[in-house]
């Protein structure tokens, strides 16, 4: 018999035992089964020198972008201010973007993109993090976006919401990484739907990444910076 720590609560407790007696989280399927299953998934890998994410998607069919919430008690990316994001898709890539804060991931540190519910991440195995994928999901660091869910206030917590899950390779650190962006579900599927066609064409095309001349995202900082110069001129 050998000891292990739990990985709810961290104690010590024997190897063989069925649940951790002192938590009661149940121990031998996630250390017997889940977890080398998962930690052979997850494998960080050779990404190309060009990151680019090419060019931005125009949104004709309303599936190209969409509109939804970034939240960093449900997160633990700090790159990307807490409030309303725009996600958008370019050709090999997709961006977060949350004023003149642009988070780009380039195909290629994609693991996978799903869409989820706020219910079926809190019923999710906490005892996996940071090594797991659950249901096509790459949990990374969930214990603290559980816990902040957790910590919302009774009223919210009744209310579900529906989230972009992003899952990806993060390209300092070359760990597992998952970002939440919530919004609207339907938007979210046909974004999704949209991202798998655009990379079949860039297989089937063999297309480039190529550089916006004047991104729509780059006019509106622009906009932004001469509407506040002009403020401060007249104020």
């Amino acid at each position: 018999m050998a000891l292990i720590n739990c990985p709810e609560c961290g104690k010590e407790i024997s190897d063989k035992a069925l649940s951790c007696p002192n938590c009661g989280n149940p121990m031998n399927q996630t250390i017997d089964v889940i977890q080398p299953k998962n930690e052979e998934l997850l494998k960080f890998p050779e990404l190309p020198a060009n990151l680019e994410i090419g060019k931005q998607i125009v949104n004709w069919g309303g599936n190209a972008a969409f509109d939804g919430e970034y939240r960093q008690n449900e997160n633990v990316v700090t790159e990307i201010p807490s409030g309303k994001v725009k996600v958008i898709l370019h050709t090999h890539g997709l961006q977060v973007v949350k004023g003149l804060t642009f988070y780009p991931i380039h195909n290629s540190q994609i693991i996978s993109i799903k869409q989820t519910s706020r219910d079926e991440l809190i019923r999710t195995d906490k005892s996996v993090i940071g090594r797991a994928v659950v249901g096509g999901l790459v949990l990374g660091p969930l214990g603290a976006i559980v816990g902040g869910m957790s910590g919302i206030g009774s009223k919210e917590k009744l209310k579900n919401k529906n989230y972009l899950v992003i899952n990806f390779w993060d390209k300092e650190t070359k760990a597992a990484q998952t970002i939440l962006v919530s919004g609207d579900k339907t938007l979210i599927s046909a974004f999704i739907k949209r991202h798998e066609k655009e990379k079949t064409i860039n297989k089937t095309e063999n297309r480039a990444p190529e550089k916006d001349k004047m991104p729509v995202w780059g006019i509106i900082a622009i906009i932004v910076i001469i509407v506040s110069v002009l403020v401060i001129i007249f104020s």
